[in-house]
């Protein structure tokens, strides 16, 4: 079954530029959390970054969105806001805009993912996608 989403913009400025981040594991948590304060990395020298989270060593290599796109952070409705759709469809539902990025830093377990694989082939869809 399909499930309507609703997506809303808040007006004003621009939504926050966030770091993102594809780490090459499972975090069992949702929400915010201080990123900054247990993932720190440092550049190593063939332009991979080199980082350590939870104890375990991470190569990772920062992946710029093709052009012409950008990346939201949406975040889920809230209990009683208006559903979308039929009155009563538990399948609609409203996300809000909460942030945007321009890049992803796609992290490999102990080594840097290789270039032109995983998610850095994945992002080259966008320029073969207008031709």
């Amino acid at each position: 079954a399909a499930m309507a989403v609703r997506v809303r913009v808040p007006p004003g400025a621009a939504p926050e530029p966030l770091p993102a981040q594809l780490l090459p594991c499972r975090v069992q948590h949702d929400g915010p959390a201080p990123v900054a304060a247990f993932l720190q990395p440092r550049p190593g020298p063939g332009g991979e970054l080199w980082a350590s989270f939870r104890g375990r060593r991470l190569g990772g290599r920062e992946l710029p969105l093709p052009p012409g796109y950008t990346g939201v952070v949406l975040r889920g409705g809230e209990p009683g806001e208006p559903p979308l759709g039929q009155p009563g469809d538990p399948q609609a539902r409203w996300v809000t805009v909460t942030g945007s990025f321009g890049a992803i830093t796609d992290w490999g377990a102990d080594a840097a993912p290789l270039p032109g694989r995983g998610l850095a082939r994945a992002l080259q869809w966008g320029p073969l996608a207008q031709a």
